[in-house]
């Protein structure tokens, strides 16, 4: 899909949509700025329709290729008791549509729920779909924003591609990691879709469609996220704003059926609402101002947080105050051009943009304060956090050239020009570094979620009750009735390894080494503890578990144990000169008792998640 060149000129709405208003297609004070904009068709390389899309498409395919890379087709965390309960219930036959509207702690998802539900149904639950579906999400933020674009009056500007693509740099940021390898964060990427479509509906929708349009976009979005019931007002002032306020006994139909909608939606969401167990106080926040501060300025910040020596949380904090400090400062220039309305139309939807960021900055903020910082810096935030620099994209533009149409005094606007482009360049620094450092994110993420699956599939082999609430969810073995629900519905990939023989999962090596067993010995009385690496060549990655297995009277191995592998092996990493294997260490410490007496060799095996596959690693005497 393109995205055409943008203009301050007239564009040509789709049949359903109503032109700019006149003040706003045709900008008086921005003219000589519009004017001088102007790019002779072919002098430049964003002239070329074909080149602009892949140039602007680019980002979203890096970030496609990443969730390709390390999407892992497993339910984590939230799904257990965000969505794998829906599972249990219908196979017991008392799945309610009550089910979908309940509370998950305090959001009500009930869209993102049908949305995960039907694709559950279709894929057998694989989570790779679900991760494909929060991809196109981002990709339907992007059209949105340059939906937005079109109707606030860009089109043909040489400026404009270069706006889109920073948009997208940060749109498809690998900084959100946590979003895009948890299928479960439909329920964040969802709502930010519908909003922002929300916006451009407003912004350049033909009435009566503007106002059903939004009407169902912010109702999908308040039963989709706590924060949804804030579309409705960040919706009203452009649904205002831009056709001239109230006009007709018509419009005064419309806006009573729409604020009715919209208070009965709210109403009806916080209905039983209650403060989930363990959160901190709602007045934490009032109660510590300097804390709250800091709080909000880590969150605002968070989309250029790398965690290193160039982007310490202090910075970050900076960073965040700056932004707010730059959105003040373009709220201040609007007000004092508030008679110019093509002006405010003009802005408007940019400000809505930045309102997603500030309202779910603050929402989270009384939720989440008392968690500390750490509470406002999870990758998962950023899909929000990133709507105030994109929207600040655009709102310097248009101020700076509404200033530069107005204003005589060049040497100050040069001077204005020059700080934003050295405050731009500071955090596409940020970011740069970010980025680069995030893949660390992503790659110990993957090796997390395959631990837990190793878990999984093994959970009726081996008790490990810890592992269950480290590596799959904080209910531990509560979750094993839900398990072997799904496992008879065919919803785990590959099913469950039932046997503890490993030849019942055993895979032949074709010559090709996985790991060694290093060392068995006996720190103390009654115990032993073996170590070594492991690795999976074929998988080019650390193995995602090692399995223990003794050998019985009649010659069978039988699993006994499993060891997480992440321990670090820079000297496994030399001798096999490849940097994928830092981390491929194991040691795991057992009891004799815990064997049988004729047990008299121990041996490892490195176990695929993937293919719930062994490959032997070596073996020895006990």
């Amino acid at each position: 899909m393109a995205h055409p060149l943008l203009n301050a000129g007239p564009v040509s709405p789709a049949p359903f949509l109503a032109p700019p208003p006149q003040s706003a297609a045709r900008l008086p004070a921005a003219e000589a700025a519009r004017l001088d904009e102007r790019t002779p068709k072919g002098s430049n390389p964003f002239g070329r329709p074909v080149f602009t899309f892949l140039v602007l498409a680019l980002p979203a395919l890096c970030l496609g290729y990443l969730i390709f890379r390390y999407g892992i087709d497993t339910a984590w965390g939230d799904q257990w008791d965000g969505m794998a309960h829906l599972f249990e219930k219908m196979q017991a036959g008392n799945l309610r549509l009550a089910d979908f509207f309940a509370f998950h702690n305090e959001h009500r998802i009930f869209f993102p729920r049908l949305l995960s539900f039907a694709l559950a149904r279709l894929t057998h639950w694989n989570i790779r779909a679900e991760m494909l579906v929060i991809w196109v999400l981002l990709c339907v933020c992007s059209v949105n924003i340059w939906q937005l674009a079109r109707a606030t009056g860009w089109r043909d500007s040489r400026t404009a591609p270069r706006l889109l693509l920073a948009s997208n740099v940060l749109l498809f940021t690998p900084l959100q990691w946590e979003n895009l390898l948890w299928g479960f964060q439909i329920g964040f990427l969802f709502p930010l879709a519908t909003m922002t479509a929300a916006f451009w509906v407003a912004a350049s929708g033909r009435r009566p469609y503007d106002f059903l349009g939004t009407m169902v976009l912010c109702l999908i979005t308040t039963f989709s996220i706590a924060s949804g019931f804030t579309s409705w007002f960040l919706t009203a002032p452009l649904l205002f704003f831009t056709r001239g306020g109230v006009r007709s006994a018509r419009d005064k139909i419309w806006w009573s059926l729409w604020l009715g909608v919209a208070l009965v939606s709210v109403i009806f969401y916080f209905h039983g609402f209650r403060q989930p167990a363990g959160h901190p106080s709602e007045w934490y926040a009032v109660q510590h101002p300097l804390g709250t501060i800091r709080f909000l300025s880590a969150y605002l910040g968070n989309p250029f947080y790398s965690r290193t020596a160039l982007t310490p949380i202090g910075v970050v904090q900076g960073t965040g105050l700056t932004l707010l400090a730059l959105l003040v400062i373009c709220a201040g220039y609007f007000w004092r051009w508030r008679k110019d309305q093509g002006l405010i139309v003009q802005a408007a939807p940019w400000f809505a943009l930045t309102g997603i960021t500030l309202t779910n900055g603050l929402l989270t903020l009384i939720g989440r304060v008392g968690f500390g910082i750490s509470g406002a810096t999870p990758s998962r935030y950023v899909s929000f956090a990133v709507m105030l620099p994109i929207g600040l994209i655009f709102l310097v533009m248009i101020a700076l050239r509404h200033w530069q149409a107005r204003s005589s005094s060049h040497p100050k606007l040069l001077t204005v020009r020059a700080g934003a482009a050295v405050y731009a360049s500071a955090l596409s620094l940020f970011l740069l570094v970010a980025s680069i450092q995030c893949v660390t994110y992503w790659t110990g993420f993957q090796h997390i979620r395959l631990t837990g699956k190793s878990v999984l599939l093994l959970s009726r082999v081996l008790d490990e009750p810890g592992a269950l609430k480290h590596y799959v969810h904080w209910a531990g073995p509560a979750l094993r009735p839900r398990i072997d629900v799904l496992d008879q519905l065919g919803y785990l990939h590959p099913p469950l390894v039932r046997s503890p023989l490993i030849r019942e999962i055993a895979a032949s090596t074709q010559g090709e080494i996985f790991g060694e067993l290093t060392a068995l010995a006996r720190p103390a009385d009654g115990e032993l503890i073996a170590s070594g690496w492991a690795i999976l060549p074929a998988r080019h990655r650390s193995a995602d578990s090692v399995l223990l297995a003794y050998e019985n009277a009649a010659g069978e191995w039988i699993i006994f144990a499993r060891a997480d592998v992440a321990l670090s092996s820079p000297e496994i990493t030399q001798r096999l000169q490849d940097d994928a294997y830092l981390h491929c260490g194991w040691s795991k410490r057992w009891k004799t008792a815990d064997l049988p007496a004729g047990a008299q060799r121990i041996g490892a095996w490195a176990f695929d998640a993937d293919e719930a596959r062994a490959y032997p690693i070596s073996v020895v005497s006990k």
